[in-house]
C-alpha cells in the first residue's frame, strides 16, 4: 500500500467510490469529445533543438485557474499568453499546474490549448493540486492533452505513482545529440481526508518518482560519457527547500506568501543534487511569490501567476528561461503585463514588456550562495 494512502485508511472506501464516479464522468465526457480529439491524432510530435545561436527560449505560464463560462473573464488570461507568445517567440511554452480548475474540464483544455495550437508552439503539462477536482482524473486530463498538436505532454510510466512524470530531451543545434533536459513532476495534491494534519496539507513527491529521476539521470549520463547532462525540472507545488533558501536571503523577485509546501521531506532536492545535472526548478502553486534564489548550485525558482480569476496581487503574466548550449548557464525574467485584483475586478495593462528580476546562473549567484 502507498504509504500516503496509509495514513488515511479510514476514509479509504469514501475516496474509492469518489474516483469510481470520476471515472465513470471522465468517459461520459470523452466520449462526448471525441469528435474535437480526433484532430490532434497523426500530427508528429515536435522536437526540441537549441537553435543556431545555441539557444532555447521557454516561457512558463503557471496557475490560470482557467473557468468554462464565457462571464467569469477568465479569457482575459488566454488573450495574455497569446501576447506573450507573439512577443518572446519561444521554443516551449510549459504549464506548471492548476490550468483548468472548473467543471467542463475537457471543454476547457479544449479551449486553453488553442492558444498554443494557433501559435504552432511546442507546449508541456505539469498538473496542479487543483487540476483533478473537478470531472477527470490526472489520468484522463493526460489522455486528453497528449494526442493535442505540437504537445509534448505524456502521462509517464505506469509502475510510478502519478500523471505526468516524463522527460523532454533537447538536441544539438548541429546534431541529433542531446544536450539538455527537462524533466516533469507530478506534484500530486491536497491530502483528502484531514485525519493527520501532523503530516501537512500538501502530499509530496513519491519515492517512486525520484527513484525514476535517479535511474533516468543516471543513463542520460552513462551515454553523455559520465557527464551529467544541463537540466531543468518543473513542477507545481514548491518543494521544502524554498523555505530555506528565503531563510538564507538569497533570492531576488517578490516574496509576499508563505511557501506552501509538503511538511514533510521526501528528498527530491538531494536526489538531484547527487545527481548533478539539475540546474534549476520551476514551480506555480503560490500565487504571491515569483522569486528565484539558489540554494547548493541549484536554483528554485516560481513562474508567475498567469490567471485573472484567482487570488493575487503581485501582478500576473509569465517567467521566460533562456538556455544556453553546451554550458550549465540559462538566463531567466519575469514579466509582469497586468494588474490584477480578482475580489476588485482589477485587470490593467502595464504596457510594460521589459523583463523583471534578470538573473543569469551560475554568474549571478556566484557571490551570494553558500
Amino acid at each position: 500500500m502507498d504509504l500516503k494512502m496509509s495514513l488515511f485508511k479510514s476514509g479509504k472506501p469514501k475516496l474509492k467510490y469518489y474516483k469510481a464516479m470520476k471515472s465513470l464522468t471522465g468517459i461520459i465526457v470523452l466520449m462526448a469529445l471525441l469528435p474535437l480529439l480526433i484532430f490532434g491524432k497523426g500530427e508528429p510530435s515536435p522536437v526540441l533543438r537549441f537553435n543556431q545561436d545555441g539557444k532555447i527560449k521557454i516561457v512558463q505560464f503557471t496557475d490560470i485557474h482557467y473557468l468554462v463560462d464565457p462571464y467569469n473573464r477568465s479569457d482575459s488570461a488566454l488573450a495574455m499568453m497569446k501576447t506573450v507568445i507573439a512577443i518572446e517567440k519561444p521554443d516551449l511554452v510549459v504549464l506548471t499546474g492548476d490550468i483548468v480548475c472548473s467543471k467542463n474540464t475537457a471543454k476547457g483544455w479544449m479551449s486553453l490549448s488553442k492558444v498554443f495550437i494557433d501559435a504552432k508552439v511546442p507546449w508541456a503539462v505539469t498538473l496542479g493540486n487543483h487540476d483533478t477536482e473537478k470531472d477527470l482524473t490526472g489520468e484522463q486530463i493526460m489522455e486528453i492533452i497528449a494526442d493535442m498538436p505540437y504537445c509534448l505532454t505524456k502521462n509517464g510510466p505506469r509502475n510510478i505513482t502519478g500523471s505526468g512524470n516524463y522527460i523532454i530531451p533537447v538536441q544539438s543545434s548541429k546534431s541529433g545529440k542531446t544536450e539538455a533536459l527537462f524533466y516533469f513532476f507530478d506534484s500530486h495534491s491536497s491530502f483528502p481526508l484531514p485525519e493527520r494534519k501532523d503530516f501537512g496539507t500538501y502530499e509530496w513527491i513519491d519515492f517512486e518518482q525520484i527513484q525514476w529521476y535517479r535511474k533516468q539521470s543516471r543513463k542520460f549520463t552513462g551515454k553523455n560519457s559520465g557527464q551529467p547532462i544541463p537540466s531543468l525540472a518543473f513542477f507545481h507545488i514548491p518543494l521544502p527547500e524554498y523555505k530555506e533558501v528565503l531563510e538564507k536571503g538569497k533570492i531576488t523577485g517578490i516574496q509576499e506568501e508563505t511557501v506552501c509546501s509538503p511538511l514533510l521531506n521526501s528528498g527530491l532536492f538531494t536526489a538531484m543534487l547527487e545527481s548533478g545535472d539539475v540546474m534549476g526548478m520551476f514551480v506555480g502553486h503560490d500565487h504571491n511569490n515569483n522569486y528565484i534564489g539558489c540554494l547548493r548550485n541549484i536554483c528554485l525558482a516560481y513562474g508567475n501567476c498567469s490567471g485573472r480569476q484567482c487570488y493575487g496581487k503581485i501582478g500576473k503574466g509569465a517567467r521566460v528561461i533562456e538556455l544556453y548550449e553546451g554550458e550549465r548557464k540559462f538566463d531567466t525574467w519575469i514579466l509582469n503585463l497586468y494588474e490584477c485584483d480578482h475580489k476588485k475586478d482589477i485587470w490593467i495593462p502595464t504596457n510594460d514588456y521589459e523583463g523583471k528580476f534578470f538573473v543569469t546562473y551560475p554568474d549571478s549567484f556566484n557571490e551570494k550562495q553558500e
